[in-house]
C-alpha cells in the first residue's frame, strides 16, 4: 500500500463501485478500492452483480422515446431547475 493509499471500508467501497466500473476513479482510489474488494468478500459479491448488472443493461434494445413523453420529461426537469 503506497503513502497515498488509504484503507477504505464498505460504506466507502460501494459509493466508488460504479466509478470504478466505469473507470472513472483516480489512481490511488481504484487501488484501495481493489485492496477492499480482495479483502472483502461481500463487497465483492456486490461488484460482481453490479458488473453483471451493467453488461445486461448494454443487451437491452433502444427503443425511441415518444415526443409527448420528451417534452413531459423536459417541462418536469425545467420546472425542477427553477426552484
Amino acid at each position: 500500500m503506497t503513502i497515498e493509499q488509504k484503507k477504505i471500508d464498505c460504506e466507502e467501497a460501494i459509493r466508488k463501485m460504479l466509478e470504478y466500473l466505469d473507470n472513472e476513479l483516480e489512481h490511488h482510489d481504484h487501488e484501495s478500492l481493489e485492496e477492499h474488494l480482495h479483502s472483502c468478500r461481500s463487497c465483492f459479491s456486490r461488484m460482481e452483480f453490479e458488473k453483471r448488472l451493467k453488461e445486461m443493461v448494454k443487451t437491452v434494445p433502444k427503443e425511441k422515446v415518444p415526443d409527448d413523453l420528451q417534452e413531459r420529461i423536459r417541462k418536469i426537469t425545467k420546472s425542477f431547475q427553477e426552484k
